[in-house]
């Protein structure tokens, strides 16, 4: 589930993500956002994460579209809340055992 929030406020394109971007929410994503920006010519937009709980790699990649977009504009677009999901990657890391080939994971792994 993805909920959208958009404002436009200032000659800025507001837009509050909440909920997971994915394969299956970022075809909303990408309709909604790629749609407005077109239409209006939207040169500046304001893209906040900080309530996304999880994004893959289709998600990043509607984010790039919207900014291929804006930028095809000649506008910029301005991520906030992205530190958020790095540190959810990283916890995610941190779990995950780290050899520096395959035969180190003999060390790891008892047998």
């Amino acid at each position: 589930m993805l909920d959208i929030d958009m404002e436009f406020k200032q000659g800025i394109l507001f837009v509050r993500l909440k909920g997971i971007l994915n394969g299956d929410t970022c075809i909303k994503f990408e309709k909604d956002l790629i749609e407005l920006i077109s239409n209006n010519g939207i040169k500046y937009l304001l893209l906040n994460l900080n309530n996304i709980k999880y994004i893959d790699r289709y998600g990043l990649k509607s984010i790039y579209k919207n900014y291929e977009l804006i930028a095809h504009n000649n506008g910029k677009m301005i991520i906030c809340g992205i530190n958020k999901l790095f540190d959810y990657e990283k916890n995610i890391i941190g779990r995950l055992y780290q050899v520096k080939d395959e035969e180190s994971v003999y060390g790891v792994v008892n047998i």
